[in-house]
Formats: C-alpha cells, structure tokens, sequence
C-alpha cells in the first residue's frame, strides 16, 4: 500500500508539470486580444483613406487564425515526444488527465480598428446666375400701334398721352435698334409745321426734336430742326448752323440722297458745258461771220446781192443741219468750221476743246443714270432692312422667299436679312441666315461672324460665341465689337465660375473691354444697360454693313436708254464711235483750217477799222497786210486822199469800236463772259461763261433730275449757294469788261 500511494504521488506531480506550461500559454493568449483592444492613440483625420497610419489599417482575421495554429502544433508536437519516452504506457495520471474534463481554447474574435468618418464636404456657394440677355420680338404692328396711338392722343387734346406715346416710340426704336423711322420723323414734322402756322413754335419744336431722335440719320429732319432753331432765336448761328451741317454731313453718307445730289450735280455740270460750248462758238461766229460772208460771196458771180449770198450762207449753215436733225452739236461744229480761218490758233483750241466736250455729254450722261440707280434695286433691299425700321418687314419676307426658293441671293441681303431678325428677336432665323451668308463668303468678314456670335450668345451658347468672337478680332484687329462683346462672355463666365477661377474670368473681360477702347475710344464712355431690361440690342455691338458690302448698283440698260436719247438729240443718232467720233474730227479739222487761210486767200480783220481785208477786192494790197485798202490809202498813203476823207474814215473807225463796246457789253450782260470773248480774251471769258452757266443751270434744274425719297431739299439750301455765285460773278466780269473798254 505504501508503494502504491508513493507511485500516484509521482503521477500526480508530473501531471502538475505538464499541466502548468500549458496552462500559462493559454494565459498569455488570452491576454493577446485584450491588448489589441485598446483604443489607438487620436491621429489627425483625412478624407482620402490612403493617408492612414499603417497601424490603423484592418487586421486581416486570417493572419490570426494562422498564428494560433501554428502555437497548438508546437505544443502538441511536445506532448508526443513525451508520450515516446514513457513507451507508448498508459499511466494512471494520463488516465486521471484524460477523466478531467477538457479545457477548450477560445480563439479571439477578429477586431477592426474603428475610424473617425470623414467629416463632409463644405457645400458649394451657389450664386445666382448672370442675368438673361433680352431679345424682345417686335413687329411693325406694334410701331405702328403706339403711332396710331400718338395720333388719337393729339386729336384727343391729350398731350400728356401724346408724350408718352412719343416716349414709347424712341424707346422701342432703340429696342429693336432701328437706326431710322423715318416715316414717323416726316408726320412729327408735318405735325410741328401746323403747330408753327398756329404759334405754336415750341410745341413745333418739340415736335421736330422727336423727328430728330427717330431718325437721326433723316436730313429732313436736321434741316427742319435747324430752321426752328432759327425761328426761336436768329441770332444764335452756332446751334442752326450745327443742323444745318449735320445735315449736309448725313446727305453725303446716305445713298438714297447722296446718288440723287450727285445726279443733279451732274446734270447741272452737263448742262453748264454744252451751255459754254454753244455761248464760246456762237460769240466767235458772231464775231468773225462778216468775213466769212465776204470770203462766201465771191463763190457766186459778180451779179448775185450780198443779201442773196448771205442768206443761203445761213441756210446752209443752221438751216440744213436743222432739217436734217443733225443735232446741236454738229451745228456749233458746222459754225467753227466756217469761221475757222478768221479764228487765232488759241480760239480754235478752246473752241474745239468744248465741242469733244459735248460729243461726250450722251456718254457721261449714260454713266451718270447708271450709277446714281438705286430705288428699286437689291442695294435698296439691303438699305431698308439695315435701316430697321417700317417697310422692312415686307422686304424680309421677300429675300427670305427667295433664299427659300434656292435663287440667287446676295451676301449682303442675307447679311442684312440676318441684323433685322436678331434685331427682332428671331434668333433661329437669324442664325440660320449667318450661316448662309458665312457660306458666301470664303475669306471670313468680321461683322457677319460679330453678329452671328451676337445671336449665339444671346440663345445661351457661351463657348461658340467666344470662339466666334475671337476669329472675328484676328480677321480685324481694327473691329473693337468683337472684343467688347468678348468682355460680356467673360464676365457671365465669371458670375457662376468657382472661386478659384473668378480672379482669371474677371481678368480675361478687363483685358477684353481694354482692347476695345484702345480701338475705339468712344467706348470709355458706354454705360451698360439695368440688369432688368438687358436688351441683345443695347448690350452687345452688332456692326453693321460697311458700304463696301452693299451690292453693285449700275443699272446698263438706263445707261443705254440716256446715251441713246441725248445722242439723238445733240449728235444726231448713233452710239459709242458713231456717235462721238465725227464731232471729234470735226473739232481736230477746224484747228487744222486756220493754218490754210493764207494759202486759200481768206479775208481777215482789219487793225483799223474792222472791215475784210480781202487780195480779191483789192489786189494791190500785200499778202503780209493787216489794212484794208480804205486804212492803207487813208493813213499809210500820203496825200492819197484829202484831209476830210481821212477824218471821215477816221470817225466811221471810232463808231465802229463803239459799235463793238455796245455789243460785246450787251453779249456780257447776258452772258458772263461773253463780253470778254468778244473782245479777244478767250481763255477768260470761257471761265467766266462756264462758272455763270453753272450757276444759272442750277437754277433752272432746282427740281434736279432724280427725287430724293420724302421730298426735297428745301429750295433756300439749294439756291443760296448758287445765288451767292450768280450775282457777284456777273457783277464784277461787268465791271472788268466796262474798264476794260474805257482804257
């Protein structure tokens, strides 16, 4: 017994040093997961989750399981070297152990290390957007509407409503950006012309200042403004005289009064010509005609009359022409020939000089009606619809017809066609026009691709404006819409860009709007528009047609149909060589002639006394004479004749010049000029004939040949300048022609 109790006391305790190891490993794992729980030390947070602490990162529960084991296979590796050392016996104490109940190891659950969410986004500033540009659609019904509704406020008596609806009309012409209603203008004015009959002149005024702001561009207007200027205070030149010269300013930019100015001009100059032609060559006939009778008659024999002989030289010079219907041309030019032998080389000149003139009157005629056409061309499509204001609906519809019909259709009248629906309001449409006219144009035009950008803008395409602006500042820099309007891109750009980005869009509009003054510095002076009423046509520039894009205006056929009918009436018929090339010889002859006058024995002027000096009446005079026989035997032959008869020649020479004084100063008083060409000057006097005749065609063409659309001129501005000529230049040539003939 005693040795049976000894061998359980050794089972026992080495069931105890097994035990205990195994006991503190299951401790020390226990106390693994206690530690890992432990909060983390606070780190800074970060929204981006790659920025962690390796630490931090989640524990992978496969790791762990593996650690573990790995543990339970070392362990159980020493039990069975133990078990071999015992010989595989089962003792007492393992079977004691393996009674006791099993100790079972938990593993420890996986842990994730918890972080902190990152904290969210700041919101974004939301701003409100720029606000939207206007593009209001207006029509001629509602011009006319507020017109009528003027018209019933006046016949009302009801001013206050009266100026409201005149308000209204400048307001919507502004609006639509119409340059000129000019319809309006002419009834304000017509309406202040009543107004002044019952004097009323500030309201007449008033009236004229409305005209004057619906369409400045009228010179109707300006001149009527001008003149109740002069009414309220004549003394105040500077403020009638600033109309009156705004007027003549915008006279010579418009064509539809530039073109009929310039053909009136041009018929009055026309006229002046074959006026001087007729004055020079009739006042030189006139002169030397006695010497052509005298030369005449000895072609007839010794029996026949000088009357007789005179008589058919007049039929034959004027009477033949003139039955023949030759022209008035070929009658001055049959007229010089017949004088050209008693002509001086310098009269011959000036003389056929003004007769190639008027051959070429027919043919400068032509060219004036072919270029001053313009009602009822393509040219005046374009102007009404440029213009903008009433009438114009009719005409767009009538290019838009025939673009839709695939006819011919001009750059500038889809250009044109374009500016008045984005004027409008019809921005589609007008788009789709800046596109067809784009096509047309393969070298790129600056205004189209403004205007085209203008509309892109206003329908909310940014990005396509702005490119489009640009290419228009590179194809001219010297356009400053383009980058004015560039400015606006980049200031809407910078009402809703983040705030990063604010500073550059700011930056980009300042440089822009820089860019724009520098080439037009009237710009510094801009104001933009209130944000509530931020109109396409107030906001942005849109540049119009240059009159470089206007379409060719020449009209061959009125050409043709001038130069045919003048030729009938001063050249006899014909066109072109036919015409003008017989009067051209003719003129280049009667030089010519004048230097075979000695060789065909014609007469010439006495020194003395006037009369023909003439080898065949007196063969015994020389050829070098400048007398006739009566002067040679009077003065140059001593004793010759008595002292009577040489006093009696002598007083038939003093009436005679007195004679010529009378004439060539009844030929001044009619003419100017034509006195001094009956006295020999004949440069001067053709001067001073051209310069007269000028003004007195003037005169009498004061209707002028083409009409001007709303009337005309008021007929002060167009005599006055002409009077102002008229009357001194025939004054003062009558008063150098009388010293003249008294020295």
């Amino acid at each position: 017994m005693p040795r049976l109790s000894l061998l359980r006391l050794l089972s026992l305790m080495m069931c105890l040093a097994l035990w205990m190891p195994a006991r503190e490993a299951h401790a020390q794992r226990q106390q693994r997961p206690a530690a890992a729980q432990k909060p983390p030390a606070e780190k800074p947070t970060y929204d981006d989750p790659s920025m962690l602490e390796p630490s931090e990162m989640t524990v992978d529960p496969a790791e762990e399981i593996s650690e573990d084991s790995e543990e339970e296979s070392d362990e159980g590796t020493t039990r069975a070297g133990r078990g071999k050392n015992r010989k595989g016996k089962k003792s007492q104490d393992d079977e004691e152990e393996a009674a006791q109940p099993e100790v079972r190891e938990e593993k420890p659950a996986t842990t994730v290390v918890e972080t902190k969410p990152p904290p969210p986004p700041p919101a974004p500033v939301v701003r409100p957007p720029p606000p939207q540009i206007l593009t209001p659609r207006v029509t001629d019904a509602d011009l006319q509407a507020a017109w009528d509704k003027w018209q019933k406020a006046v016949a009302a008596l009801d001013m206050e409503a009266a100026r409201k609806a005149q308000t209204e009309l400048v307001s919507l012409k502004d609006d639509v950006a119409a340059l000129d209603m000019e319809a309006f203008s002419i009834g304000f004015i017509r309406a202040a012309e009543g107004r002044r009959k019952a004097n009323d002149n500030a309201g007449a005024l008033h009236l004229v200042e409305h005209a004057v702001s619906l369409s400045p561009n009228l010179p109707y207007a300006r001149l009527a403004l001008a003149e109740a200027y002069a009414r309220r205070s004549p003394g105040d030149v500077g403020a009638y005289s600033r109309e009156i010269k705004a007027a003549l300013s915008v006279m010579l930019k418009d064509p539809r009064y530039r073109r009929p100015a310039l053909a009136d001009l041009g018929a009055v100059f026309l006229v002046a010509v074959l006026a001087t032609a007729a004055v020079v060559v009739g006042v030189l006939f006139l002169r030397r005609a006695r010497y052509f009778f005298h030369d005449f008659h000895h072609l007839f024999p010794r029996a026949a009359a000088r009357w007789q002989s005179a008589a058919l030289a007049v039929l034959l010079l004027i009477g033949t022409p003139v039955a023949l219907r030759l022209g008035l041309v070929p009658v001055l030019l049959i007229l010089l020939l017949s004088v050209a032998f008693y002509l001086s080389m310098l009269e011959r000149a000036v003389a056929a000089v003004l007769l190639v003139l008027a051959a070429f009157v027919p043919f400068a005629a032509g060219k004036i009606a072919q270029t001053s056409a313009f009602a009822g061309t393509v040219a005046e499509d374009v102007y009404l619809l440029e213009r903008g204001g009433l009438a114009a609906e009719p005409v767009a519809a009538r290019v838009r017809e025939r673009f839709e019909k695939k006819q011919k259709v001009e750059f500038a009248e889809l250009f044109a066609l374009g500016r008045f629906e984005a004027r409008r309001g019809q921005m589609q449409e007008a788009i789709t026009h800046y596109k067809a006219a784009a096509a047309l144009n393969s070298i790129g035009h600056a205004g189209l691709m403004t205007n085209h950008a203008n509309a892109l803008l206003a329908t909310g395409d940014q990005d396509g404006a702005a490119r489009m602006y640009t290419e228009a500042s590179a194809t001219d820099p010297g356009l400053a819409a383009p980058a004015f309007n560039l400015a606006e891109v980049y200031r809407r750009r910078a009402a809703v860009a983040p705030d990063s980005e604010i500073g550059s869009e700011n930056q980009k509009a300042r440089d822009a709007l820089q860019a724009a003054q520098r080439v037009d510095p009237a710009l510094l002076m801009w104001q933009r528009p209130p944000d509530e009423r931020l109109l396409m046509n107030r906001l942005l520039l849109a540049p119009a047609i240059t009159e470089a894009d206007m379409p060719p205006t020449d009209d061959p056929l009125a050409a043709q149909r001038v130069e045919a009918q003048l030729s009938r009436r001063l050249l006899g018929g014909g066109s072109g060589l036919t015409a003008w090339g017989l009067p051209v010889l003719g003129a280049l002859l009667a030089i010519g002639l004048g230097f075979a006058g000695p060789s065909m024995k014609a007469s010439r002027e006495c020194e003395k006394c006037g009369r023909p000096v003439c080898r065949r009446c007196d063969k015994e005079l020389g050829i070098a004479s400048k007398m006739c026989a009566q002067c040679v035997n009077a003065f140059s032959r001593k004793g010759a004749v008595e002292a009577r008869v040489r006093a009696r020649k002598q007083i038939e020479i003093e009436r005679n010049r007195q004679w010529e004084s009378g004439v060539s100063y009844a030929f001044g008083a009619l003419v100017s000029g034509a006195g001094h060409l009956f006295q020999g000057l004949t440069v001067r006097g053709t001067l001073y004939a051209f310069f007269f005749l000028f003004a007195v065609a003037g005169v009498l063409l004061r209707s002028g040949v083409l009409r001007a659309p709303y009337g005309e001129v008021p007929l002060y501005l167009k005599l006055a300048p002409l009077l102002l000529v008229l009357i001194p230049l025939h004054l003062l040539t009558l008063r150098g022609l009388y010293r003249r003939q008294n020295e």
